[in-house]
């Protein structure tokens, strides 16, 4: 039985007063829930920043890539790279530029 179905069967002796503040206390209990996973996510990843998400210790340090900082796990043995939204977009764009900056200049030298 689904959280709807016991909440509509809950609701079906109620009258119409009662059953909008069974919704009211619904709607509360729903945003709490919502607000305490937002505080447990908050929390989690302040206590975990430059943190590496492979391996788990506090080894990231951001190194510059152009213009982009990357992050950069410095723990013997990980590598790993990671990536804040929008990074790989503007990591591939300046590669393509570079890119065809090369290529014009190689055929260049075929004029």
């Amino acid at each position: 039985m689904s959280m709807a179905d016991k909440v509509a069967v809950k609701c079906s002796g109620l009258d119409s007063e009662d059953l909008y503040f069974a919704l009211q206390e619904q709607e509360r209990m729903k945003k709490l829930r919502e607000c305490a996973i937002e505080e447990a996510d908050r929390e989690y990843r302040e206590n975990h920043k430059g943190h590496c998400f492979r391996c788990g210790t506090p080894s990231l340090v951001e190194v510059e890539h152009g213009a982009i900082k990357v992050d950069i796990c410095v723990n013997e043995g990980c590598g790993a790279v990671h990536l804040d939204p929008g990074e790989l977009d503007a990591i591939v764009q300046e590669d393509s530029k570079t890119m065809k900056k090369i290529s014009v200049a190689v055929l260049n030298i075929f004029k």
